[in-house]
């Protein structure tokens, strides 16, 4: 069985993230507008990024602080960065108006990911329809990490790559459309990943196997069913506990920890 343990040392992963942001091609600002502009962005990215890939866990208070600290900048960007997260129901703010990341109910799991499977499902379907011999082998190493992190119990390492390997396929279709959509979903989801990370066999990266071997073939049907498979094998464990309450495992040791109710924004 997987350790219920995460590692979420979040300065120097969101550090590194936004490291990574920074590191595009970006024309250099001229402008102190350009330049606000240009940090809020990459704020904003490293955030998205931090709840689809499992940095953040449902119920968990986010410091504005310790994230603008984390991530080198001042308050204001992170502010206006978890201000539009919270308009894109990704986060919560809370009476004291400290944010929270949200913990869902069985319903709106069950709704996520049906909606994951008719996006995702149509995403790989147009993938399979472009994807070349060189995206196949960049999908097969992202899928090693995926294996490599299951096996050396790298929790956080695990998530981060799983979502690597999804986006990556999703990419392919560069849709304008289907991409953003993904994304939203995501958010909403990737935090609650986490608490499945116990259940036996289910991050061990042989699901990705069945994907990877329709894309070969070039085959939109298999993709897709295999993509569903995919996305239903970690739903059901999730949507099955939401309907236990909390009673048992890694949801209610976190629905034990008090929260923060003080003015650490």
């Amino acid at each position: 069985m997987l350790p219920l343990r995460i590692d979420h040392k979040l300065s120097s992963q969101m550090k590194r993230v936004n490291k990574e942001i920074r590191s595009e091609d970006l024309e250099p600002p001229t402008e102190p507008r350009a330049v606000r502009g240009a940090m809020q962005s990459n704020v904003l990215a490293s955030l998205q990024y931090g709840l689809m890939s499992g940095l953040f866990v449902p119920g968990e208070v986010v410091s504005l602080r310790k994230l603008a600290a984390s991530l080198g900048t001042s308050l204001m960007p992170v502010r206006e960065s978890l201000s539009r997260l919270v308009a894109a129901s990704a986060l919560e703010e809370l009476p004291n108006r400290s944010v929270r990341v949200p913990r869902l109910d069985a319903q709106s799991l069950e709704e996520l990911f049906e909606l994951r499977v008719r996006v995702e499902g149509l995403a790989t379907r147009l993938a399979t329809s472009v994807i070349d011999d060189a995206a196949i082998e960049k999908l097969e190493q992202l899928n090693r990490a995926v294996k490599a992190a299951h096996d050396a119990s790298a929790m956080g390492e695990l998530l981060q790559a799983n979502q690597r390997f999804h986006f990556y396929l999703y990419r392919l279709t560069r849709s304008s459309v289907l991409l953003p959509m993904i994304e939203g979903l995501w958010l909403r989801v990737g935090p609650t990943m986490f608490f499945s990370l116990s259940t036996p066999g289910l991050w061990d990266s042989s699901s990705h196997l069945g994907i990877l071997s329709a894309l070969k073939q070039r085959d939109p049907d298999k993709a897709e069913k295999a993509m569903a498979r995919d996305i239903m094998k970690t739903g059901k464990v999730l949507i099955q506990q939401a309907r236990e309450g909390m009673r048992t495992g890694p949801t209610a040791m976190l629905s034990m920890r008090p929260f923060k109710t003080g003015d650490d924004d």
